[in-house]
């Protein structure tokens, strides 16, 4: 549409300069007939020997001349204007196809460029590989040093990344923090690829100069190549199918711990697929309330004592079946899910421990990602008041990895939380970097020690020393100690001989349903009595009992 118009828009201006050219060509052609009389003439009247031409001839010559010059400017100025638009076209061209900060190639040219580049080296000893190169911790270098030395940092790795290129390759930045370099190389040799990308990865990471001071940058790398796997056999794969898979590989790197590269495995797309339908499945799951909490036993080690249950969150998938945690937590962390999944979880199960006896606890697990949420306690005790749920039966338990981020700001939320009667616990202690200052300066309420120590009490290692060093630790500080991952009797009278603990594991039994849970307190006696209902005379009494009280 727009190039129509752009052609209504030149139509006139086209036939405008048709015409002063045919004005021009008709005034030559007008001059040679009108000079060849008039010049005769003149020369002859100006030397004497004959009349002078005829006015009106010498007028007309004279507006022949006026016309050949007005058509050659206008002929240079057309030409001119040619030339312009010529260039004007070639940098729009190149705008379509560049990218304007780096001067390299853009995530729209580059797929057809990477087509022409494998149609010249399809063949038995040639391939082309597609490696994707993305910035590790981009964000970080633009909040630290502002965007001015994030666009450096930018272009400097497009030159660094086109200095080690081999002179057929292709580089474009893709956008944001992602460069794409596509490289020619033999087939039978796809170590030398290695060794080039390994450099690239090493020189990338070199520190560069922004404003008096030096920023570092790693990169993550993924390579696809036309070849499936190292080196079998070619594939008919095009820009875009390399690049997607590319696309894979990087992730998979990033996944790997950063600055370091993988190729392309076809098993990486199915993983892939699986984590895109549990991402689908966890949105929907939380809309259809397929999220529900399961609750394991906690004992007094010292009589065998129920004294409250663990929560543990269970996904109920109509395509999976049920999921434990450990598979759909981290997605929904890193999807920014998991604090709406873990308070969805929380309501419910503080209406199913209304159920309960009023001595026995609930406790969750809290992710490091809420923790780092100052108005945390607030939403917290905002359910349990809706729920009203006594605080003194609530227990939270975060581990280790919440206190390296922000000490400060999770010493403030402990204490605001344990203000409002709610009990703060260390979990899984040992597996961390816990230091004996910290736990002094945050007032933990519980230790709990991890599964791995507990699991090999009693077998050759150092496990033992380390449970009893913290239980000796817990008693020093005054912290009470919970062991969890209990599953045999000798495990379990090896606890017992260390002092009071609280333990839980598979030797209770396996996590179980509210309905379980009902079931097992109610046999118990453990289920919450339902207030009795009163007569007439003994609300009268009620009503007198509360006046005399208020008086």
């Amino acid at each position: 549409m727009a190039a129509r118009e752009n052609n209504r828009q030149n139509s006139p201006r086209a036939e405008r300069d048709l015409i002063a050219i045919g004005i021009a060509a008709a005034a030559i052609i007008m001059f040679v007939g009108t000079g060849g009389s008039v010049f005769p003439q003149a020369l002859r009247s100006w030397l004497g020997s004959g009349e002078a031409p005829d006015v009106l001839l010498v007028n007309a010559l004279l507006l022949n001349i006026a016309l050949i010059i007005f058509g050659w400017r206008r002929y240079n100025e057309l030409m001119a204007e040619i030339r312009q638009r010529r260039a004007a076209e070639e940098k729009a061209r190149q705008l379509a196809q560049t990218d304007p900060l780096t001067g390299c190639l853009n995530r729209r040219s580059l797929p057809p460029a990477t087509d022409a580049l494998v149609a010249r080296h399809h063949s038995d000893d040639q391939a082309v590989a597609f490696t994707m190169i993305d910035l590790d911790n981009f964000k970080r270098i633009n909040d630290v040093n502002g965007h001015l030395a994030g666009d450096e940092v930018l272009r400097e790795t497009a030159r660094r990344i086109v200095a080690l290129a081999p002179a057929e390759a292709l580089v474009a930045r893709l956008g944001g923090d992602e460069f794409a370099c596509v490289v020619p190389y033999d087939a039978a040799q796809p170590e030398r690829l290695d060794r080039l990308v390994q450099r690239m990865i090493e020189t990338i990471a070199e520190p560069i100069a922004v404003s008096e001071h030096e920023v570092e940058a790693t990169v993550s790398v993924g390579i696809a190549t036309t070849r499936a796997g190292h080196p079998d056999a070619a594939e008919a794969l095009d820009g875009q199918e390399l690049m997607h898979r590319a696309d894979i590989a990087m992730y998979n790197a990033k996944k790997c711990g950063k600055n370091g590269y993988c190729w392309f495995e076809p098993q990486m797309e199915n993983e892939l697929q699986f984590r895109n339908a549990l991402e689908t499945g966890i949105r929907e799951g939380l809309v259809n309330g397929e999220f529900v909490p399961y609750y394991e036993q906690q004992i007094d080690l010292e009589n065998g004592e129920l004294t409250g249950f663990e929560m543990l969150a269970r996904w109920h998938s109509p395509r999976l079946g049920v999921v434990a945690p450990d598979v759909f937590i981290p997605i929904a962390e890193s999807m920014g899910l998991i604090a709406e999944l873990s308070e969805q979880l929380i309501e419910q199960a503080l209406e199913d421990a209304k159920e309960w006896d009023a001595d026995l606890t609930l406790s969750v697990n809290i992710s490091p990602l809420q923790f780092n949420d100052p108005w945390f306690p607030q939403r917290l005790l905002k359910l349990l008041v809706k729920a009203n749920f006594p605080p003194q039966r609530f227990e939270i338990e975060i581990t280790e990895s919440c206190l390296h981020d922000n000490v400060a700001l999770v010493r403030s939320m402990i204490v605001s939380l344990r203000n409002q009667g709610i009990k703060v616990n260390l979990d899984d202690f040992g597996t961390g970097y816990s230091s004996f200052a910290q736990l002094r300066s945050l007032p933990f309420d519980r230790i709990k020690i991890d599964r791995s120590f507990v699991s090999a009490i009693g077998r050759e290692g150092g496990a033992s020393q380390i449970v009893n060093a913290i239980v000796s630790l817990g008693q020093g500080l005054g912290m009470p100690i919970t062991a969890e991952g209990i599953e045999d009797d000798e495990t379990l009278d090896n606890l017992r001989a260390l002092g009071q603990l609280k333990g839980q594991g598979y030797i209770y039994g396996r996590p179980e349903t509210i309905e379980q849970v009902r079931e097992r307190l109610e046999g118990l006696g453990r289920l919450a009595r339902p207030a009795e209902p009163v007569d007439g005379a003994g609300a009268a009494e009620l009503a007198r009992e509360a006046a005399r009280k208020k008086a």
